[in-house]
């Protein structure tokens, strides 16, 4: 076997960490990445550094977290500072390639010079700019109620749909770049980064996809209507404006997510079968992961943009050479340690600016998880007057609010978060231990204040009449 691996990521948009056949989900049928996880390692506990796409991307770009880049909103797309992990692996002669959704500013040195098909923020999603108050989004009901089937080959990830920067088109792609380096002579090792929008909103998917779902088998949202009124999330509520859908909304929107998340599936089996085929899969790292999940109603919350569960956490499947087949590892991880997992499957040195940790030597059987290691992420985007940090720890989570009262779950034995914790007087020294580990990564109350401050700067300097109608699809 090589000591160096090539590395394949597939980097999906708004997959929830519940919606695989793997994880148990009554529902959803993933059986490719089904297939890779019982081949790897399946990480049960990993979360994104922001639940949002821009500075999600902008974080696992840079490596860093999002205080630290300023990438606050989805107005605010990564420029190439600080440098990449592209710029990282030119630095080391590694060939790599991304096809698909990047979300940075376009025409901007980004560190990925071979980019396929890629998509960027040419127009803007301004309502971050907008939070004192933040606004109501005008098309958010619509755009829950339009959920649904189409004809197909009619959806808007086929190939001939309007537009031809589209997910079948990329995988096609995808595939036909594996083929023509399994046929080449060069046996340098490269990074081949997929990254498609679905099962990103919106909620409308093939008819036959559809039909693996029938409406009146589907599960609704969990705490739908929510019997919490933090004051923060009251505000998400208000802003995407999805309360009050009745039921045949509400499994409808999950009959459509769980669609798309199988064609998604289905895409990603024809990568995994084209790596088989050209014989480079037993010398290739396949890292399956999304940006952040998506929360399609539970708790009375849609998209992402907040710390429960769906939203903050994210799919993470690990197969390769010498990795432990068909192991689960409960240990809270973070999108940012792909990076350092990468350039260690790789042979090359991670940046020392990089906030992750190698996951390799856990795939591998050759150390233990760390139970203790505190995981971090934040929201400072639109729908909320302040911003809100999380920390996972060993089972608990963490999560402080700017705005009203903060939040801990014991999400092992209380996966639905439903019972806060944080004022419970048994829980105290919990709870301290983790606000002193939020401490000694981000100072909260300086960080919301430059979101902030940044955010009135861009505003002004836009000279907007009022936030974008922009569907950040």
């Amino acid at each position: 076997m090589p000591t160096h691996q090539n590395v394949l990521l597939i980097l999906s948009d708004e997959h929830r960490p519940d919606a695989l056949g793997c994880a148990n989900h009554p529902h959803v049928k993933t059986p490719n990445l089904d297939r890779l996880a019982s081949e790897g390692v399946r990480f049960t506990d990993a979360y994104c550094s922001s639940p949002l796409c821009v500075p999600s991307r902008a974080s696992f770009a840079t490596g860093r977290y999002v205080h630290e880049t300023g990438y606050w909103d989805n107005a605010a797309p990564y420029d190439g500072t600080p440098p990449s992990w592209g710029h990282h692996l030119t630095e080391y002669g590694i060939d790599h390639t991304t096809i698909g959704k990047l979300h940075f500013k376009p025409d901007v040195d980004d560190g990925f010079d071979d980019q396929v098909l890629a998509s960027h923020m040419r127009h803007l999603d301004t309502f971050g700019l907008y939070r004192d108050p933040p606004p109501v989004r005008p098309a958010g009901r619509d755009r829950i109620k339009r959920a649904g089937p189409v004809p197909d080959g009619d959806a808007w990830y086929n190939a001939d749909s309007p537009d031809d920067v589209c997910d079948e088109n990329r995988f096609e792609r995808a595939v036909e770049w594996i083929e023509r380096r399994g046929e080449s002579d060069d046996e340098d090792p490269w990074v081949l980064s997929v990254n498609p929008l679905i099962p990103h909103f919106p909620l409308e998917v093939e008819q036959s996809y559809y039909d693996l779902y029938p409406e009146s088998d589907m599960d609704i949202p969990v705490d739908y209507p929510a019997a919490d009124h933090q004051p923060s999330l009251d505000q998400l509520r208000n802003h995407f404006d999805g309360s009050g859908l009745d039921e045949e909304t509400l499994r409808k929107t999950r009959s459509a997510y769980y669609g798309l998340v199988t064609a998604l599936d289905d895409y990603v089996g024809e990568l995994l079968d084209a790596l088989m085929r050209t014989g480079q899969d037993e010398e290739t790292l396949v890292i399956y992961t999304s940006d952040h999940g998506e929360i399609l109603g539970d708790h009375e919350l849609w998209w992402k943009c907040c710390m429960y569960e769906q939203s903050a956490g994210i799919p993470l499947i690990v197969r390769g050479t010498d990795v432990v087949e068909g192991r689960t590892v409960e240990q809270p991880v973070s999108l940012l340690d792909v990076l350092p997992t990468m350039t260690d499957a790789l042979g090359i040195a991670p940046d020392p600016s990089w906030r992750g940790t190698s996951l390799l030597p856990i795939a591998k059987g050759q150390r233990e998880p760390h139970a203790g290691r505190p995981v971090f992420s934040e929201y400072h985007g639109h729908g909320v007057s302040r911003g809100f940090y999380m920390i996972r720890k060993g089972p608990y989570k963490y999560v402080h609010y700017l705005h009203g009262p903060d939040q801990l779950f014991d999400v092992k034995d209380d996966p639905d978060e439903m019972q806060n914790l944080a004022k419970n007087p048994n829980y105290s020294q919990v709870r301290d231990s983790l606000e002193t580990s939020l401490h000694t990564i981000v100072d909260p109350v300086e960080a919301d204040e430059d979101a902030r401050a940044d955010q009135r700067r861009r505003r002004q300097k836009s000279d907007t009449d009022g936030p974008s109608n922009y569907d950040p699809k």
